[in-house]
């Protein structure tokens, strides 16, 4: 592998004489992509790192991941980057209208003699744009060509090649993709490997990988895919799958490997032509030249064989081994051989669609009609057919001998091609039909079909025709398909009527070829409600963040969180999963949960060398691997703990007695325990429906073939802090008296408790998997941190730990939220006492101005006294006489 040199870019830019401006266009296309790439309904990126060019290259789909593997493993490319930049193009379309767009697919390769601008597609999808697209594309006999762009390129001194994803075999592409990781992972041979297997060719010029592999068997199977990676070992990628040692074919050098394929594509081309040394098998359907008269092999058995003449006359037959001596003395000439492209189903034979009775039939016609040529005229003869039924019969079997067909296929009744198979409705019928389907079932109003039925009733009743329902439905059946899924329920209806991928790309294999090579990462909220171990009140429904070996369905690591997913927890699983298993994947999988685009776990997957594969978007089978774990792990685990909520899923039939949340009883620390044995002991030994076998055997299977790939190996102490993420904001400031205070605790160091770091402002990251430890980076050095533990927890093991960091985020929540509450009560009662105080005063002040009267209420008041004081010489009449005069109401002073 031919690692990038910037000298010998500009060296090449020198040679080349390319333009400034070009130069600049392509520096700046090292900075950043000049596309965005997203995942949608059909296509999903993937972000693959890259050893030759040291960065990560962003590829839009499955044709330009095949690009990036053979741009890697080919000598002759010195660098190659992905959508460098864009490039105007302008061009005169259909009728002479100007095009103009900006294009920036494909990548941007430069080899030793030329820089191109390669832009990748399927043979098919580049017929469809020839034939849609003409003015753009053109086809010049074999060759496909993109005029427009090739002009626009040339303007910058590039070359455009328009290449066919075909050029790359599924087999290159699968070897390719196997060996990747040893050239990411940067590894090497062993001492003296490569020197024992150059003495190997010293006597043989080729080999298989089996025999190289017994010729040194003290090395182990790593050892010989570095070598075929890094190109210290020829070999043919497209002769066979790698791990299959039989029949992969490694090479002394470059040239020794090209005359051999020249060789054997010679020799395939005379085997196929009847020209090789070996005598043909004459097959049926064979044709030669004998005694200067063509025939046909007919019939070809062990000892004889039937050939019928191409000018009608009588057949003959002759034994096979006399055929084969007339081949040796040159007195036969091979004109065609029978097709064979190794498929056992032939689509165009006519027991494709035979039944066992039409069998049956056809092998009593051909024994009645043997019969009945040996002169028997029995009953059981002559009652099945008469004499000019069997002389067609014996007609069409001397017609299929000279035609070289299946005498039995022949006597096949045609029982499917039986009744009326004209058609039964007009073309204006028809075409009323087509409307109403297209107009009023397939809209996304969803009409049902007998909505339709009366539409299309009475448009044919306008012009004198109908329609019976019987035809109607079997037309409806007829034509619901995908597409009109779509059109009626949208995208996601038809995607769950769509044809079932059982891969996760159409070209590779079934979940990767070795362990790890792709994981799959995702969240789910568990059926089951934990209660506080230190309150004993309900905590929620914790969320479960698992990963998973695609290859071996093995689970690698989880994390359980009480709050809603976040990167924090992908983060806490990924490390989980290196602290277990000391290995990092070659890709992981998720799906769009913008969790997976934060900036801490990005660099954590570039620091562990992981490639990113998102899901296609609304394409949840993609991700069937983890959701089938997700629910066997509910329903063999969860439902039967106390507390679980599967009777929530049918909320009408809960009460206070059935109630989950009050028969919660397990703390989140007892269900990380039960969940660990659960997912490291006993899912991990049983045996798996489709792998039968456990995906632990399956695990230990695929690193002893595939190799150990020791470069994938990760260890947790070499991820501290670095791949850890950082504390909100980033930094902390130091307290040397008390420490630094985040995720609700105090951590502290000896060594920063001193008054010169008091007030300093350092980065700070979390362990994400040991919550009592943090690391603050001071003076170019990163401290480690331990969290001031309480009386209660001096003692914490890592799951009691994780338990009470999670519960304590819950109840903090809570405590601020009561808090609040209590805040809200006490304004109120302030509120209240504030207007009761306000009444008081204001009645305070009334009874004030009551105590200065006016000068009426002076005389009433005067005249008052004067009763009262003469109260007892004056009548009861003359004191309410007075009082009415005053203001009073008489009534108060009424007797009861």
């Amino acid at each position: 592998m031919n690692v990038f040199s910037e000298d010998r870019l500009y060296l090449l830019f020198d040679e080349l004489e390319i333009p400034s401006a070009t130069r600049k266009r392509i520096l700046d296309s090292f900075r950043r992509p000049a596309r965005d790439l997203q995942p949608n309904r059909y296509h999903a990126p993937l972000d693959m790192p890259c050893p030759k060019m040291g960065l990560t290259i962003h590829v839009a789909n499955g044709i330009e991941r095949k690009a990036a593997n053979a741009y890697l493993f080919d000598d002759e490319v010195l660098g190659y980057l992905d959508s460098p930049f864009e490039l105007n193009v302008k061009y005169k379309g259909r009728g002479g209208k100007p095009v103009c767009f900006n294009w920036a697919q494909g990548f941007l390769v430069w080899t030793a003699s030329a820089i191109y601008l390669d832009e990748w597609f399927t043979l098919d999808s580049i017929n469809s744009k020839c034939k849609n697209n003409p003015a753009r594309f053109k086809r010049e006999d074999t060759i496909i060509r993109c005029p427009p762009l090739e002009e626009a390129a040339s303007k910058l001194k590039l070359t455009y090649r328009l290449r066919i994803a075909e050029e790359i075999d599924a087999i290159s592409d699968r070897n390719m993709n196997f060996l990747r990781s040893y050239l990411v992972d940067g590894q090497t041979a062993s001492p003296g490997f490569i020197r024992k297997a150059h003495q190997f060719f010293e006597h043989v010029s080729f080999a298989t990988l089996e025999e190289l592999r017994t010729a040194l068997p003290e090395y182990g199977v790593d050892d010989f895919y570095i070598a075929i990676a890094t190109g210290a070992i020829v070999a043919d990628y497209s002769s066979a799958f790698v791990r299959e040692n039989h029949r992969f074919m490694v090479f002394r050098d470059i040239e020794t490997s090209n005359v051999y394929k020249e060789a054997y594509q010679c020799e395939r081309r005379l085997t196929v032509l009847g020209l090789s040394d070996l005598p043909p098998d004459f097959a049926a359907g064979t044709r030669l030249i004998l005694c200067s008269h063509a025939f046909t092999v007919a019939v070809s058995g062990n000892l004889e064989a039937l050939l019928t003449p191409d000018d009608g006359g009588e057949p003959i037959v002759l034994k096979t081994a006399k055929l084969a001596e007339y081949w040796q003395n040159d007195e036969i000439t091979i004109v065609s051989l029978p097709r064979s492209d190794g498929d056992a189903l032939y689509l165009d034979a006519p027991w494709r669609y035979a039944t066992t009775e039409a069998i049956q039939n056809a092998v009593k016609r051909l024994d009645l009609l043997g019969r009945w040529e040996n002169g028997d005229r029995s009953i059981a003869v002559t009652e099945a057919y008469s004499d000019r039924t069997y002389r067609t019969l014996r007609k069409l079997k001397y017609d299929a001998l000279h035609a070289g067909e299946d005498v039995l296929a022949t006597f096949l009744p045609k029982w499917p091609d039986r009744g009326n198979r004209r058609q039964r409705l007009s073309d204006e019928v028809e075409k009323i039909i087509k409307e109403v389907f297209d107009a009023d079932f397939e809209s996304l109003r969803g009409p049902n079909k007998w909505f339709v039925y009366g539409r299309l009733s009475k448009r044919l009743k306008s012009i004198g025709e109908s329609i019976s329902k019987v035809t109607f439905l079997r037309r409806a059946t007829k034509e619901t398909d995908v597409n009109t899924i779509r059109q009626r329920a949208g995208e996601k209806a038809a995607y769950q009527a769509s044809g079932f991928v059982w891969i996760l790309r159409h070209d590779t294999p079934i979940h990767g070829d070795y362990p790890m090579q792709y994981v799959h990462i995702d969240h789910t909220e568990l059926e089951i409600e934990v209660v506080s171990k230190r309150t004993g009140e309900s905590l929620g429904r914790p969320i479960l963040t698992l990963i998973i070996c695609a290859y071996s369905r093995r689970i690698l690591g989880f994390y359980l969180s009480l709050r809603k997913p976040r990167y924090l927890s992908c983060m806490a699983a990924f490390l989980d999963m290196i602290r277990r298993f000391g290995r990092a994947p070659e890709f992981v999988i998720f799906d769009g949960g913008s969790e997976f685009g934060a900036a801490d776990f990005k660099w954590l997957l570039r620091f562990l060398g992981t490639g990113e594969k998102p899901r296609k978007t609304s394409a949840c089978r993609e991700g069937d691997v983890i959701e089938r774990i997700f629910g066997v792990s509910q329903e063999a685990f969860i439902h039967n703990l106390f507390g679980n909520t599967k009777l929530r899923r049918n909320p009408r039939g809960l009460t206070d007695e059935t109630d989950p949340t009050n028969l919660a009883r397990h703390t989140l620390e007892e269900l990380y325990d039960g969940l660990e044995r659960y997912f490291f002991d006993t899912y991990d030994k049983r045996r798996h429906g489709t792998l039968c076998m456990s995906p632990r055997q399956k695990f230990e299977i695929g690193l002893d073939r595939s190799g150990e790939r020791l470069g994938r190996l990760r260890r947790l102490k070499g991820c501290i802090p670095l791949a850890f993420p950082s504390v909100r904001g980033s930094t902390r400031k130091i307290d040397y008296q008390r420490g630094i205070r985040t995720n609700l605790s105090r951590f502290r160091n000896p060594r920063l408790e001193s008054p010169p770091y008091h007030g300093l402002s350092v980065p700070v990251k979390m362990h994400p998997i040991d919550p009592n430890v943090a690391y603050a980076f001071v003076e170019r050095e990163w401290y480690p941190l331990r969290r001031e533990k309480s009386d209660a927890d001096a003692s914490s093991t890592d799951p009691l730990s994780l338990a009470e960091f999670e519960e304590n985020f819950i109840l903090h929540s809570r405590t601020l939220a009561s808090q609040s509450e209590a805040n809200m009560e006490v304004a109120e009662i302030v509120e209240d006492m504030d207007g009761k105080c306000a009444e008081r005063v204001s009645g305070q002040s009334n009874e004030s101005e009551a105590d200065e009267p006016s000068d009426a209420s002076n005389k009433t008041l005067e005249s008052n006294e004067g009763i009262e004081s003469d109260s007892k010489h004056t009548s009861l009449e003359q004191q309410l006489r007075a009082l009415r005069e005053g203001g009073y109401h008489a009534q108060r002073y009424r007797k009861p």
